[in-house]
């Protein structure tokens, strides 16, 4: 194996652990969100005031159950990348699927988490050839 590809090697390495990095900790931050529409507090900016639904009420639980599925399915997929399982690229476009509609119906401080969402999703296109040579 010539140098050239170790060095590739590498860089590629470090690039699936900063992507699985970021796509886990999105999926953390939407743990915010299961906090505040399960009414168990107020994390960081946000309040039960602004919120939509309104927590604590049966939409509020089930859209925060939403957002606890896509804070899962994002750690899983992040955890299945770092490993390096083709996986991964499965498991991210359904928890994108589902923060990108339970984001929308926030304001604001959502448009971070739409862009992650969308960052996600190129990275899942841009790496799906090599989902073949992956295990």
């Amino acid at each position: 194996m010539g140098e050239s590809r170790l060095v590739g090697y590498g860089n590629h390495h470090r690039l699936a652990w900063a992507a699985a990095v970021v796509i886990a900790a999105h999926g953390l931050v939407h743990l915010m969100g299961v906090a505040l529409l399960w009414k168990l507090g107020e994390p960081g900016q946000l309040h039960y005031a602004d919120a939509e639904p309104a927590p604590g009420s049966t939409a509020g639980y089930l859209v925060g159950s939403l957002w606890l599925a896509a804070a899962l399915l994002f750690v899983i997929a992040a955890v299945l990348l770092a490993a390096r399982r083709a996986s991964w690229r499965i498991v991210a476009l359904a928890a994108a699927a589902i923060s990108a509609p339970v984001l929308g119906l926030e304001s604001g401080q959502a448009i971070a988490g739409l862009v992650v969402d969308g960052v996600v999703l190129i990275g899942v296109a841009a790496s799906w050839p090599r989902a073949w040579t992956m295990s």
